[in-house]
């Protein structure tokens, strides 16, 4: 119980290795701990109708994102993705491409000043307030920068309020805690800031994100989202729309750090493709080796890396019939590092990835960065250009390098970074 507590990761690592890829957990919670491909396929496609997100932990999400789609479920669920979907498609998300150049570029500018003065930093942050400048001028378009520091002090507050445990005892909305004082003033806050932004996206017609959100319905064909409905999908876009994206390009510095050869290869195709100028869309396919580098720090390092499911109606699994009310949860983390699906699974490889190598084969759901089945990350496309872009665009000028104060340990709670940050520096190339 002191490892749940402290050390989440490695309570679910002791679990397999002790009892396997199949394990019945009896404590504070009781759930069944599942971690082969085979069984999350199972849980998270081909019987997905049989499992809902009617949990504890996503009760908890519930207070504070409301009914989005992190959480939603059945015919409401399906109609939100419906249009969440359309706009955050491969074609429409090129559209944002030029924002997140230009967002990058203000890091450019940054990191020249720090290289100049030998200056040592914490990177973390740097890599939070671009994720969610490109992900707030993306929604809000100018009116970001008016609310920027606003926004940032209401996405800290709800992420800390999502990532306590979700303890029976403290649960509860009566409970008055300080984290549940700070929600309800959060929440109110942000309602009311979002409130204002869809009365003025309403009547205009601007290209961002929520205008699109605003005017669903009207001539795609496509649901209708209440202002309600909206808020609640700015909402998660906000949160899971920058902090997995920053908490994964911290990763990525950190593994650049520790593998000369990975980051000595990955300049040499960025000099390659991109030479002396900046980055276009039409590059984005050729930085092979840029997605792969991304693809092997998405395995070894899942920000989003836990899920837990309820079981709905009586279901086999594993050999064993689970009741409704049964909850079944699995670990990225975990799953990602099976030695029975990855050679050398703890070794950073991004040639794991290459096309037709034999472990790149995602079918399997041994690899799920993004989730799997009908509920995969509806944002992934997104994500991926833009990890790509920041990648690409940064580290075609820059060496990062982890400095010897820098404090290496994990924080696994709503999403798994470096619990310290990463204190580095960084020179010009």
């Amino acid at each position: 119980m002191w490892m749940l507590a402290g050390s989440r990761e490695r309570f679910f690592e002791t679990l397999i290795q002790q009892y396997g890829d199949f394990v019945q957990y009896r404590g504070p919670v009781n759930f069944y701990f599942i971690n082969h491909p085979a069984l999350i396929k199972q849980v998270v496609q081909s019987t997905n109708d049989t499992f809902d997100k009617n949990s504890p932990l996503y009760d908890r999400f519930r207070r504070a994102f409301g009914q989005s789609l992190v959480v939603a479920e059945g015919s409401q669920w399906k109609r939100r993705r419906t249009v969440v979907q359309q706009l955050m498609g491969p074609t429409q998300i090129r559209t944002y491409f030029d924002l997140m150049v230009d967002s990058a570029n203000k890091v450019i500018q940054q990191w020249e000043n720090a290289a100049r003065e030998s200056a040592v930093f914490d990177l973390a942050p740097d890599m939070d307030r671009l994720t969610l400048e490109i992900i707030g001028r993306a929604l809000f378009q100018d009116s970001f920068d008016q609310s920027r520091d606003a926004i940032r002090d209401w996405t800290l507050a709800i992420d800390h309020f999502s990532s306590k445990p979700p303890l029976p005892i403290i649960r509860g909305k009566w409970f008055p805690s300080r984290v549940n004082y700070r929600l309800w003033s959060t929440l109110r806050d942000f309602h009311r800031f979002i409130q204002q932004m869809i009365d003025e996206q309403r009547s205009s017609s601007n290209t961002g994100l929520l205008s699109l959100l605003c005017h669903s319905g009207e001539k795609d064909g496509l649901p209708r989202l209440t202002d309600e409905e909206i808020r609640d999908e700015v909402l998660g876009m906000i949160i899971g729309g920058h902090e997995s994206t920053s908490v994964a390009l911290t990763w990525i510095w950190s593994e650049l750090d520790r593998n000369p050869a990975v980051e000595s290869r990955l300049h040499a195709e960025l000099d390659s493709v991109l030479g002396d100028r900046a980055i276009s869309l039409d590059d984005i396919p050729k930085l092979v080796y840029t997605r792969m580098v991304i693809e092997e720090t998405l395995r070894l390092h899942p920000p989003i890396w836990f899920e837990n499911r309820n079981v709905t109606r009586e279901v086999e699994l594993g050999g064993v019939m689970l009741s409704p009310g049964t909850m079944v949860a699995f670990s990225r983390y975990a799953l990602h590092r099976h030695p029975g699906f990855w050679k050398n699974p703890d070794m950073f490889d991004p040639q794991r990835f290459e096309p037709g190598r034999e472990e790149n084969l995602r079918s399997t759901h041994a690899y799920i960065p993004f989730g799997g089945g009908p509920r995969v990350c509806v944002g992934i496309h997104f994500a991926m250009l833009e990890l790509i872009v920041l990648l690409a665009t940064l580290a075609r000028r820059f060496r990062v390098q982890v400095d010897g104060s820098h404090r290496h340990q994990v924080s696994a709670l709503l999403t798994m970074r470096p619990k310290h940050g990463l204190r580095v520096r960084v020179s010009l190339r």
